[in-house]
């Protein structure tokens, strides 16, 4: 299994718009400098990352991304998905017919060997599950600090 790289920048961006101080909204182009991506392809993530809920878009010159729900609330798996989408990434190819002779081996070894696929993939969605946004941003007993990553950027920007 393969994950899109969106993954990654996704969860990082949920990171951010978790940790923006005030919750003010983030634009764009702020998120794409400090994650070091193109403004274009960030732009592709955020869409999904609406369509699924997690963030909502607020339109104006103090417009930007916010979170559509508490870091309490949004999962890593809701963050997978988002990004990866909910279909099963277990896609037989029928191969088993062009090794296995027997009609009745052919069956039974697929059915095994899908099986076992099926079942990985749902283990590793039940452990996705069991993290949330929020669990990222506590280290110990205390939660990690609110930044204003608007200044960030302006302050980095000559570099």
């Amino acid at each position: 299994m393969k994950m899109k790289s969106g993954v990654e920048q996704a969860l990082c961006i949920m990171i951010m718009l978790a940790t923006q101080l005030d919750k003010r909204p983030l634009k764009s182009t702020i998120l794409s400098r400090r994650l070091a991506v193109s403004d274009s392809y960030l732009k592709k993530v955020m869409r999904e990352l609406v369509v699924s809920g997690l963030v909502h878009s607020e339109a104006g010159k103090d417009g930007g991304f916010v979170l559509n729900r508490t870091p309490k609330e949004i999962t890593i798996l809701h963050i997978y998905e988002a990004i990866e989408g909910k279909e099963s990434f277990v896609r037989p190819t029928n191969l088993a017919e062009k090794v296995f002779l027997h009609a009745d081996k052919i069956k039974t070894k697929k059915r095994e060997v899908l099986d076992v696929f099926f079942d990985a993939e749902q283990q590793f969605k039940n452990r996705l599950q069991k993290y949330t946004l929020e669990s990222l941003l506590v280290e110990g007993a205390e939660e990690v600090e609110n930044v204003d990553w608007e200044t960030i950027a302006s302050a980095t920007e000559g570099y």
